[in-house]
């Protein structure tokens, strides 16, 4: 029994350093984009909080735009303004589904808003900033024979303190990594500079539509709760969609505005 549990931690450990290396090593091919690169709000949003930190990011440059806000019963439903000129890919998605009522986290599960922030995600992949999507799943295939390895010794018996211990310092370090940042160094490098350079947006109010959507993409929920708090409580932006589902209805056409105000 001694023998199966020192196997069992051992080789939960090695599983566990090989997926941190694979996670935190560095690409060393060649960067098509230098490292202070302009990031769109979309961009930067994708950088900070990954995939929903896109389609919030793209529903907020559309509610400041006139283009959505926030409906009934912590939904968003199409505002009075038409489509906004020159909108990011992820926001121009999300007019085109949104056709009545709708919870954001459902709104963002649509096809083609998956689509319009995967492709966000690409240009980001090429650019070194977030690890690929191939990596974080081989990452991830890794660390699943750490979780057994705490129940493996259990019920191999004999059991001490120090392997439990072990056991459960490896799986605390494999849900790290799982739930780590698609960031790479470089894209925390550049997100921890973009907020020092921009403090200064967390300041800015809906007359300043440009700032206050780069504060909401730099800063996410912190942002919202403080600069746009109506909106984000209202339309249940920062909240689980409900247990029922929603209807979506109606219809909605293209037009054109200015986007960001």
């Amino acid at each position: 029994m001694l023998v199966i549990n020192a196997v069992s931690a051992g080789a939960a450990w090695l599983l566990l350093l090989m997926a941190a290396a694979l996670r935190l090593r560095p690409d060393l091919r060649p960067v098509p984009d230098p490292l202070d690169r302009r990031l769109s709000p979309v961009e930067t949003g994708l950088l900070r909080g990954g995939r929903r930190g896109a389609a919030q990011t793209g529903l907020v440059e559309l509610y400041l735009a006139g283009s959505v806000e926030a409906g009934w019963r912590q939904t968003v439903r199409p505002g009075e303004a038409r489509l906004p000129r020159g909108c990011s890919e992820v926001a121009r998605a999300q007019y085109h589904v949104l056709y009545g009522p709708l919870h954001p986290r459902r709104l963002q599960g649509m096809e083609r808003v998956q689509r319009a922030v995967q492709g966000v995600s690409t240009e980001l992949e090429r650019a070194r900033l977030v690890v690929s999507r191939r990596r974080v799943w081989v990452v991830r295939s890794l660390l699943l024979p750490v979780f057994a390895a705490a129940p493996l010794g259990a019920a191999a018996g004999g059991q001490t303190a120090v392997w439990l211990a072990l056991d459960l310092l490896a799986d605390a370090g494999a849900v790290a990594l799982w739930v780590w940042p698609r960031r790479t160094l470089r894209g925390a490098a550049l997100l921890a500079r973009l907020r020092r350079d921009q403090a200064g947006v967390r300041r800015a109010t809906e007359r300043r539509p440009d700032a206050l959507l780069l504060s909401v993409a730099l800063f996410g929920a912190p942002a919202l709760r403080a600069q746009l708090p109506r909106f984000t409580e209202e339309s249940g932006l920062l909240t689980r969609p409900p247990r029922e589902p929603m209807d979506r209805g109606g219809g909605s056409g293209e037009a054109f505005a200015s986007c960001g105000g």
